[in-house]
């Protein structure tokens, strides 16, 4: 009996060892998978109106917020981060005009 506890005993260390580490990298993994990427466009609409923002031609996904060229104050928006991954879906998650100009990294004069 001796014998078999010498050899069951660190075998069930190792393995609660190794379940413990793999739970450990599962658990980190999905919490990485759950990080929010933000995703820049470019308003080239020439009004602030609702209707106006939900025209998916009046948007342009860019990778960098500076690349138009926008200024720091104006009346239009100019680049809106949203973690909508497409212009289709980041114009049809627009409900109101909050969900632009609440999200402006930039804004332009016309």
């Amino acid at each position: 009996m001796k014998k078999v506890l010498k050899f069951i005993l660190p075998l069930l260390a190792v393995i609660i060892t190794v379940a413990g580490v793999w739970a450990m990298r599962n658990t980190n993994r999905m919490s990485q998978n759950r990080i929010q990427t933000e995703y820049y466009y470019h308003y080239s609409g020439d009004n602030a109106a609702l209707a106006d923002y939900k025209i998916q031609g009046n948007w342009e996904k860019i990778t960098d917020p500076d690349e138009p060229g926008c200024g720091t104050t104006g009346d239009l928006p100019c680049v809106v981060t949203s973690p909508q991954s497409s212009v289709q879906a980041f114009v049809s998650s627009i409900q109101t005009t909050n969900d632009v100009e609440g999200n402006e990294i930039s804004t332009r004069t016309l």
